[in-house]
């Protein structure tokens, strides 16, 4: 009974670090490709000349107000410029 115990909460232990690892390896890699996209962004928006530049300041405000998260502004402003 004893061995049972220590075999399963070993095995517990195990499962938990190894989901723990994986999980903020992912959360890292998740941060590190939403700051690129967040300075090519505002790199974009900053780029008077480009002819995308009214949909790029788009985004950024929506999302640098607080209005709606990034994904929601891209997609709301990619419809609005559809539309137009």
């Amino acid at each position: 009974m004893i061995n049972h115990f220590i075999v399963v909460t070993a095995f517990l232990l195990t499962f938990v670090g190894v989901a723990e690892i994986i999980y903020w390896s992912y959360k890292k890699e998740y941060l590190k490709a939403k700051a690129k996209y967040l300075r090519d962004l505002i790199d974009q928006k900053n780029d008077l000349s480009s002819l995308n530049e009214p949909f790029y300041t788009c985004v950024y405000e929506k999302w640098n107000s607080g209005e709606m998260p990034l994904s929601e502004a891209s997609t709301m402003c990619s419809l609005k410029f559809e539309q137009n």
